[in-house]
């Protein structure tokens, strides 16, 4: 038959999508109770004059250096990742590739006004794991995005966590990406559906 690989992969993109699970504090949550209270601490933040770190490795980095591109320039809440390789290799040298994110916590002063974003797709990383234990013991509100294995270190160490039941990287890596823009276009009221209108973000033609 043809298309059979194709159909199969977009069926259980659709179907993780819609099983995947939602908690705050260890309690499973609806999706849209979930990003409703994502929504509102952001909205603190902005409003408090905190920051947003988001925080990855390989794909994930891209994605954490995307969103903190999108959420300062377009959601105007100050987001910072891990983008300076100077920095990054410094700190990774200087004391761990393990310890290098939870250093530039250090650095940053990172406060409980602040929220840390960590983007794993193991839920596993050794620096994201030490992140998330840093900001656990320093009373930062964290939101981990894992996936893989169900009993991943994120979503026991993460105020606010999104799971992705996959088992491939590439499932757990665009869904992540799904529900990382799922956030912020909520955040800002943007929509696809029922709209004529082509969005533009360019600052003479601004149209969310």
């Amino acid at each position: 038959m043809e298309n059979v690989y194709e159909q199969n992969y977009l069926a259980t993109f659709s179907q993780l999508l819609k099983t995947s699970e939602c908690n705050e504090s260890g309690v499973v949550v609806e999706l849209s109770e979930f990003m409703d209270k994502l929504v509102k601490r952001t909205t603190e933040i902005q409003v408090d004059g905190g920051r947003m770190f988001i925080l990855g490795n390989g794909a994930s980095a891209a994605f954490a250096n995307h969103m903190a591109l999108d959420w300062s320039k377009n959601g105007k809440v100050n987001t910072y990742s891990l983008s300076d390789s100077a920095l990054l290799t410094a700190l990774a040298n200087d004391f761990s590739y393990e310890s290098a994110f939870s250093e530039f916590l250090k650095i940053e002063k990172a406060t409980n006004k602040d929220i840390v974003v960590t983007i794993s797709s193991s839920g596993n990383s050794p620096n994201i794991v030490k992140t998330l234990e840093y900001c656990k013991e320093n009373q930062v509100q964290t939101i981990g995005f894992s996936g893989l294995k169900s009993d991943n270190k994120t979503r026991d160490l993460s105020t606010f966590s999104l799971y992705v039941p996959a088992k491939t990287y590439g499932m757990v890596e665009c869904i992540h990406q799904v529900f990382l823009h799922l956030w912020i276009d909520k955040f800002m009221g943007i929509f696809e559906w029922d709209r004529n209108s082509i969005q533009n973000m360019n600052n003479s033609e601004f149209n969310l």
